[in-house]
């Protein structure tokens, strides 16, 4: 116990269900794992870690199938274990998959080659004790479902209507073979156990990703996914979950009504009538689509809104040629959209409406007049040289047209600009600069969230400017405020 405890580590009394291990301090480092007993199935032991420590463990050879756990952790103990080669390579990893609270779980399979060995870490660069138990890994369940691709193919494809139920721990998965020949259909969890957040994902034949979702379902943390009739086959669907648990997968026949006829293509939009002002259009969209709409000449703003199963949106304003012009993806306000389009802009101008990442969703798109007068403050340096100094203490409201910043001379002394109140998704940007324009600083995300926050050190001779923007352009709405040095 001397050894163990000079090392760092001390080798506590086995669980009482587990026999007594042979009595040796882990391992520090691989290579002197590679030298030393392995740990015997159905055997426990006791772990202590110094902060920053890792203990590396023999596996046995030719035992079968194990599972290898972390139990009874002390404190704030919070354990990550990882399944190795002899080469140090990681063939598995696992954080909290085990049964405990923070534990970790790992499957090592009979037919992995050895020597294998298990590293033993603490999250959080910390300190503490924990119990390892190896044993015997139950018979596995004919009925469960397949944990691999390639064990998936060789299994009969689901059936639309019978649910299927699943557990899994960790970084569990579940793989199932979808029905060929089927229409239109929506893979879909439910009755979620407590705590379980699934994710699903349509794969082909090779593995590689169609579509997925995460909490598009009906229930709170639960998915939905499309599965297109016209969608190419073979096809499999991947189940997992964030940190395990427990719920029910079901095929459903995607019977849902088709919404509004929309144009989908920047050729279609051209043929059909703009958008007009005050109007709204519900959009149902399928994976991979998107809709594309005409609009109407002067000032106006663009968004969406009444987003539906968990749809995030995207605006694209283009061109006639179909060029992006400008993005938007969050300044409507949580996951909506909105672009303002001047009048002065050329058109004719169109709107793309898309779901990020090319996911499913339902929400509408609306235009309405952009009232806006003429801006209250310099929208050029020269504006600003002619125009009266910030006042420390007063907060000057603003709001931004793509492409416009605004611009004011600073008086002399040592202060602080800073950004606040933004609005929809607005990411402010402050720059100092010098009579000619040049950059002297600047600073994004220096104040609250994206707000700004910019030290002015009242050194600089000739006079001072400054220029509030929105990253990337866009527009925008929030306060200025020029507050004395130090606060």
């Amino acid at each position: 116990m001397l050894a163990a405890a000079l090392l760092g580590f001390a080798i506590l009394h086995p669980l009482p269900a587990m026999a007594q291990q042979p009595a040796a301090p882990p391992a520090m480092e691989l290579a002197d794992a590679l030298s030393q007993p392995a740990m015997a199935v159905d055997t426990a032991l006791a772990i202590e870690l110094a902060p920053g420590q890792s203990a590396f463990i023999r596996l046995p050879d030719g035992a079968g199938d194990l599972v290898a756990e972390t139990r009874n952790l002390t404190g704030d103990a919070d354990t990550v274990m990882a399944l190795l080669d002899s080469q140090g390579r990681v063939l598995d990893e696992d954080d909290d998959g085990g049964e405990e609270n923070l534990s970790s779980r790992i499957e090592i399979g009979a037919e992995q080659r050895g020597p294998l060995f298990l590293r033993l870490g603490l999250l959080e660069g910390g300190g503490g004790r924990f119990d390892l138990t190896l044993a015997q890994a139950p018979a596995a369940d004919p009925k469960a479902p397949a944990r691999t691709l390639a064990e998936a193919a060789g299994r009969a494809p689901l059936v639309v209507g019978e649910p299927q139920h699943v557990t899994l721990r960790g970084r569990q998965e579940a793989y199932f073979r979808m029905p060929a020949n089927a229409p239109d259909l929506l893979a879909v969890t439910r009755g979620l156990a407590a705590g379980t957040d699934t994710v699903l994902t349509l794969m082909d034949a090779n593995g590689r990703e169609l579509g997925n979702d995460d909490d598009g379902g009906d229930e709170e943390l639960a998915s939905r996914l499309e599965v297109p009739g016209a969608q190419r086959r073979p096809l499999f669907l991947r189940a997992g979950t964030m940190g395990g648990g427990s719920f029910e997968l079901v095929l459903q026949p995607d019977t849902a009504p088709p919404g509004p006829s929309f144009p989908r293509s920047l050729r279609e939009a051209m043929a059909a009538p703009a958008l007009a002002v005050g109007q709204s259009v519900s959009l149902r969209l399928r994976r991979g689509q998107t809709a594309v709409f005409g609009l109407p000449e002067g000032d106006i703003a663009v968004f969406t809104r009444n987003l539906r199963r968990g749809a995030d949106t995207v605006l694209t304003l283009l061109d006639a040629q179909g060029q992006e012009v400008s993005e938007d993806d969050d300044g409507g306000g949580g996951l909506a959209s909105r672009i303002e389009i001047a009048a002065g802009d050329p058109r004719p101008a169109f709107v793309r409406a898309r779901v990020i990442g090319d996911g499913a969703g339902e929400f509408d798109i609306m235009v309405e007049a952009d009232t806006a007068g003429p801006p209250t403050f310099p929208t050029s340096l020269q504006a600003a040289q002619a125009a009266p100094m910030l006042q420390p203490g007063a907060a000057v409201p603003i709001r931004l047209r793509r492409g416009q910043s605004a611009y004011f001379m600073l008086p002399p002394g040592a202060h602080v600009a800073a950004t606040r109140e933004l609005r929809d998704g607005t990411d402010t940007i402050l720059e100092l600069l010098d009579a000619n324009g040049q950059m002297l600083a600047e600073d994004d995300d220096g104040g609250d969230g994206l707000a700004s926050r910019l030290a002015i050190d009242g050194t600089n001779k000739g006079g001072a400017f400054l220029r509030a923007g929105v990253l990337g352009d866009g527009a925008g709405a929030f306060e200025l405020i020029l507050l004395p040095s130090g606060r």
